[in-house]
């Protein structure tokens, strides 16, 4: 996850060490040289007082925001006078920096934001549960902050719905899901978890539902037409999957995920042959990617088909004589074939790669 980084120090030091404007109130001048003296206590008074004899200068509160609460990380302060300084003239800029009041907030955002993805990021690389699910609550606690002052950011809706995913915490990504779409936002990875935690027996129906129009509305959402094959997989309504995989690759010829899936499904159905030149598709396109060799050799496995299987991790293993996995498919393959002497060397070299 991407940080953005703001210096609000910079941004202050330009802002009050250069404006001076003479017509001004006594407190909003006492206010900025408090400021330069770093006096922000006593300049927050004297804004204070300023906002109550002159509650029509959006200077004042730009200051308050800028100048007090901002530093002081007091962020909803921050976005209270920030929002009264844009109500009180909407086209109010900061005269030394040409910064609105909606600029400002921007910058906020990003650094609270910044904030929670520096946690979710720690998150990621730590070792030990407990830790990591720590960290994830203070980056979902932070993104939550980040909606507080923004509620239109895609980012902030993603970050907080993804830590609540990791955390198994349900209720609440589908309160932030949900939120998301209230602000007319479409995030595939939102929809994805989304959807996930509402895959249960009683909701299958609304999902199906849910994601077909999804996907309909969204087809460039590569995850969720999987996501749509992978349940109807799940509930045994293979044709209907036949038929939308088939779709899908009409649709988009050189996807090869659409066309493993389809190969999958074909097989699923016992249409072993159809598979296998769905599979050799795959790999015509990949010749040597060992990924696609890898779950190409797994699926005829996993169907039992021990000849394919055989071959396809033959092909593995001249691609990468180190792979485990294809010595591992390759003497089961053999085994089942009744070729005992030859898995029996083939599954020696595989306990040998994993000893090393």
């Amino acid at each position: 996850m991407k940080t953005i980084q703001v210096s609000f120090a910079i941004l202050i030091t330009v802002l009050f060490a250069l404006m001076m404007s003479a017509c001004q109130s006594p407190e909003v001048t006492s206010a900025k040289v408090y400021f330069q003296q770093n006096n922000v206590d006593a300049a927050e008074q004297q804004l204070l007082s300023a906002l109550d004899k002159e509650p029509t200068n959006p200077e004042v509160s730009f200051l308050l925001a800028t100048g007090v609460y901002a530093p002081r990380k007091d962020w909803a302060k921050s976005k209270q006078m920030l929002q009264l300084s844009k109500k009180i003239s909407s086209t109010y800029r900061e005269p030394v920096t040409g910064l609105t009041a909606d600029d400002m907030l921007k910058r906020i955002w990003s650094e609270v934001h910044s904030q929670g993805a520096n946690f979710f990021n720690d998150a990621l690389r730590a070792l030990f549960q407990m830790e990591k699910d720590s960290l994830l609550k203070l980056a979902a606690a932070k993104f939550q902050e980040a909606l507080e002052i923004r509620t239109d950011q895609d980012p902030t809706y993603n970050g907080i719905v993804k830590c609540y995913f990791l955390l198994k915490d349900s209720a609440n990504v589908i309160k932030y899901s949900l939120l998301a779409s209230e602000a007319g936002i479409f995030d595939k990875d939102i929809n994805f978890y989304y959807y996930q935690v509402r895959w249960t027996p009683d909701q299958r129906e609304s999902v199906l539902s849910e994601l077909a129009q999804a996907t309909m509305a969204h087809p460039e959402a590569t995850d969720l037409q999987i996501l749509r094959i992978q349940y109807l997989t799940e509930i045994q309504r293979l044709e209907e999957t036949l038929s939308i995989a088939r779709q899908l690759i009409a649709s988009d010829p050189n996807n090869v995920d659409y066309r493993f899936i389809l190969a999958q499904i074909l097989a699923k159905t016992g249409q072993f042959e159809e598979a296998n030149l769905e599979y050799q598709k795959v790999l015509a396109a990949n010749p040597d990617d060992t990924e696609a060799l890898i779950r190409i050799a797994e699926a005829n496995f996993k169907n039992s088909d021990w000849v394919n299987a055989e071959d396809y991790a033959r092909r593995l293993i001249a691609l990468d004589p180190k792979s485990i996995l294809g010595y591992e498919i390759l003497w089961k393959s053999l085994y089942n074939q009744g070729n005992l002497e030859e898995a029996e060397k083939y599954r020696a070299i595989s306990k040998e790669l994993q000893q090393q």
